[in-house]
């Protein structure tokens, strides 16, 4: 089951990479294209038979995770800051890029590279399931998990008034999707307490199946809008 989760959400992601090819060769909202692109790696660099070889490549030494958690540290920046701006939310907006969203980053940033740096991490292991009885590995996981849950959960609000509001349709289908998505990561936090990694795995892969329909959604809206006349000469 989680396996074909993980797969799923890789298609999905890719697939809508490559669907967004032709706009970003028209220059037309490229950073939808490296969303997807990013959100894509990092779901790939999260599946075993992708994430053991590679980061055998490295060393052996869980380099390849350490670069999976920092990069979706910065996808749902962007992510975040994209979406707040979009629906409107001048406080969403601060709240990600403003001097409390940029200290939760970088604490939650060094709080990687600290934990890491202090643990035994010899041996190549997804998701460091492997070493997961060192506390310092526990504090790298809750880091890696702390920041994306901030940057979701200050966006769960605009989107979920998004989906309620007199927007056309598939707006509003797009705004639950996502917010439906930002609330399951949301989850995960109080998840790791449970210590099942199969909850928590599956639920962070429906996530970003969520949050991936919610915007190639908002992509599908936005191009059948009526395109305004030219001003006449």
């Amino acid at each position: 089951m989680t396996l074909t989760l993980q797969w799923v959400a890789l298609a999905v992601c890719l697939g809508c990479t490559a669907w967004r090819i032709p706009a970003l060769a028209q220059r037309r909202n490229r950073g939808m294209f490296w969303t997807f692109a990013f959100i894509s790696i990092c779901v790939a660099l999260s599946i075993h038979a992708i994430y053991m070889p590679l980061d055998g490549l490295l060393g052996g030494r869980n380099l390849t995770n350490v670069f999976l958690r920092l990069s979706l540290f910065a996808v749902f920046y962007l992510l975040a800051s994209r979406v707040a701006a979009a629906y409107n939310s001048p406080l969403a907006r601060r709240l990600i890029k403003g001097p409390v969203g940029l200290a939760i980053l970088i604490a939650c940033s060094l709080g990687i590279w600290i934990s890491y740096f202090l643990s035994d991490v010899d041996g190549s292991s997804t998701g460091m399931a492997s070493l997961a009885d060192q506390p310092s590995i526990e504090a790298y996981k809750w880091f890696g998990q702390a920041y994306m849950a901030y940057a979701a959960a200050v966006v769960v609000i605009p989107t979920a008034k998004a989906a309620f509001s007199n927007r056309p349709p598939l707006d509003r289908a797009a705004a639950l999707l996502m917010c439906i998505g930002f609330a399951m990561v949301c989850a995960t936090m109080p998840l790791q307490l449970l210590e099942d990694g199969a909850i928590e795995t599956r639920v962070a892969f429906a996530s970003i199946i969520f949050v991936a329909a919610g915007l190639a959604l908002v992509w599908v809206s936005f191009m059948r809008r009526p395109v305004p006349p030219k001003p006449r000469s």
